[in-house]
Protein backbone atom coordinates (compact mmCIF):
# COMPACT_ATOMS: atom_id res chain seq x y z
CA UNK A 1 0.00 0.00 0.00
CA UNK A 2 1.49 3.49 -1.28
CA UNK A 3 2.32 5.97 1.71
CA UNK A 4 -0.22 8.42 1.78
CA UNK A 5 0.94 12.03 0.72
CA UNK A 6 0.62 14.16 3.81
CA UNK A 7 -2.10 17.56 2.74
CA UNK A 8 -0.91 20.80 3.12
CA UNK A 9 -3.88 23.85 3.33
CA UNK A 10 -3.33 27.00 2.32
CA UNK A 11 -0.53 29.69 3.35
CA UNK A 12 -3.84 31.45 4.74
CA UNK A 13 -5.53 28.35 7.01
CA UNK A 14 -4.10 30.12 10.19
CA UNK A 15 -6.22 33.63 9.67
CA UNK A 16 -9.22 31.62 7.58
CA UNK A 17 -9.29 28.90 11.02
CA UNK A 18 -9.19 32.08 13.56
CA UNK A 19 -11.64 33.94 11.64
CA UNK A 20 -14.12 31.09 11.44
CA UNK A 21 -13.51 30.28 15.56
CA UNK A 22 -13.97 33.94 15.80
CA UNK A 23 -17.37 34.06 13.99
CA UNK A 24 -18.71 31.12 16.23
CA UNK A 25 -18.07 32.69 18.95
CA UNK A 26 -19.61 35.91 18.06
CA UNK A 27 -22.72 34.14 16.57
CA UNK A 28 -23.01 31.55 19.56
CA UNK A 29 -22.67 28.54 17.23
CA UNK A 30 -22.08 25.36 18.74
CA UNK A 31 -22.00 22.10 16.90
CA UNK A 32 -22.49 18.73 18.34
CA UNK A 33 -19.14 17.11 19.47
CA UNK A 34 -17.19 20.00 18.73
CA UNK A 35 -16.73 22.63 21.62
CA UNK A 36 -15.61 26.09 21.35
CA UNK A 37 -12.76 25.85 23.77
CA UNK A 38 -11.68 22.99 21.61
CA UNK A 39 -11.36 24.95 18.90
CA UNK A 40 -9.99 28.14 20.58
CA UNK A 41 -7.03 25.95 21.43
CA UNK A 42 -6.57 24.45 18.21
CA UNK A 43 -6.47 27.95 16.97
CA UNK A 44 -3.87 28.32 19.55
CA UNK A 45 -1.84 25.45 18.52
CA UNK A 46 -1.57 26.54 14.72
CA UNK A 47 -0.35 29.84 15.38
CA UNK A 48 2.19 28.57 17.67
CA UNK A 49 3.16 26.11 15.36
CA UNK A 50 2.92 27.88 12.51
CA UNK A 51 5.15 30.71 14.36
CA UNK A 52 7.90 27.66 15.17
CA UNK A 53 7.78 26.31 11.38
CA UNK A 54 7.99 29.63 9.73
CA UNK A 55 11.09 29.93 11.98
CA UNK A 56 13.06 26.70 11.00
CA UNK A 57 11.95 26.99 7.18
CA UNK A 58 13.84 30.85 7.35
CA UNK A 59 16.91 28.82 9.26
CA UNK A 60 16.48 26.46 6.56
CA UNK A 61 16.53 28.92 3.82
CA UNK A 62 19.61 30.59 5.25
CA UNK A 63 21.45 27.62 5.39
CA UNK A 64 20.90 26.16 2.37
CA UNK A 65 21.97 30.04 0.43
CA UNK A 66 25.24 29.57 3.14
CA UNK A 67 25.50 26.16 1.73
CA UNK A 68 24.60 27.07 -2.13
CA UNK A 69 27.23 29.99 -1.54
CA UNK A 70 30.20 27.65 -0.32
CA UNK A 71 29.66 25.02 -2.50
CA UNK A 72 29.86 27.43 -5.87
CA UNK A 73 33.35 28.42 -4.24
CA UNK A 74 34.51 25.02 -3.56
CA UNK A 75 33.19 24.00 -7.33
CA UNK A 76 35.57 26.92 -8.32
CA UNK A 77 38.52 25.64 -6.61
CA UNK A 78 37.72 22.02 -8.27
CA UNK A 79 37.71 24.01 -11.60
CA UNK A 80 40.90 26.00 -11.15
CA UNK A 81 42.81 22.53 -9.78
CA UNK A 82 41.48 20.64 -12.69
CA UNK A 83 42.01 23.17 -15.14
CA UNK A 84 45.77 23.86 -14.05
CA UNK A 85 45.98 19.57 -13.78
CA UNK A 86 44.97 19.56 -17.38
CA UNK A 87 47.44 22.33 -18.24
CA UNK A 88 50.16 20.65 -16.75
CA UNK A 89 49.88 17.56 -17.93
CA UNK A 90 48.96 17.64 -21.42
CA UNK A 91 51.58 15.76 -22.83
CA UNK A 92 51.12 13.02 -20.69
CA UNK A 93 48.61 10.99 -22.54
CA UNK A 94 47.62 8.28 -19.44
CA UNK A 95 47.54 11.21 -16.66
CA UNK A 96 44.99 12.91 -19.04
CA UNK A 97 42.95 9.39 -19.32
CA UNK A 98 42.88 9.69 -15.43
CA UNK A 99 41.51 13.68 -15.69
CA UNK A 100 38.99 12.13 -18.18
CA UNK A 101 36.40 11.20 -16.14
CA UNK A 102 35.89 14.81 -14.86
CA UNK A 103 34.00 16.30 -17.64
CA UNK A 104 31.33 18.21 -17.96
CA UNK A 105 27.84 16.04 -18.34
CA UNK A 106 25.44 17.37 -20.85
CA UNK A 107 22.61 17.51 -18.81
CA UNK A 108 18.96 17.97 -19.41
CA UNK A 109 20.12 19.10 -23.16
CA UNK A 110 18.68 18.54 -26.63
CA UNK A 111 20.67 16.44 -28.51
CA UNK A 112 22.11 18.49 -31.67
CA UNK A 113 20.88 16.41 -35.01
CA UNK A 114 24.20 14.76 -36.51
CA UNK A 115 25.43 15.68 -39.81
CA UNK A 116 24.35 12.52 -41.50
CA UNK A 117 20.60 12.71 -40.11
CA UNK A 118 18.53 14.29 -42.59
CA UNK A 119 15.58 16.29 -40.74
CA UNK A 120 11.74 15.51 -42.06
CA UNK A 121 10.34 17.73 -44.19
CA UNK A 122 8.44 20.59 -43.30
CA UNK A 123 4.83 20.87 -45.03
CA UNK A 124 4.16 23.95 -47.15
CA UNK A 125 2.41 26.46 -46.22
CA UNK A 126 -1.18 26.75 -47.47
CA UNK A 127 -2.12 29.98 -49.81
CA UNK A 128 -4.13 32.89 -48.19
CA UNK A 129 -7.84 32.65 -48.94
CA UNK A 130 -8.92 34.38 -51.19
CA UNK A 131 -12.52 36.54 -51.21
CA UNK A 132 -14.42 37.41 -54.04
Amino acid sequence: MPVKKTYYPSKTFDDDFGAFVQMCITNKWQFPGISLKSLQSAVKAQRAERSSHDALELLYFQEHENFGVAQAQRHALFGAALHAARGLFRNDIATLAQLSRFTRTSGNRRKKPSAGRIPPPQPAPSPPPTTP
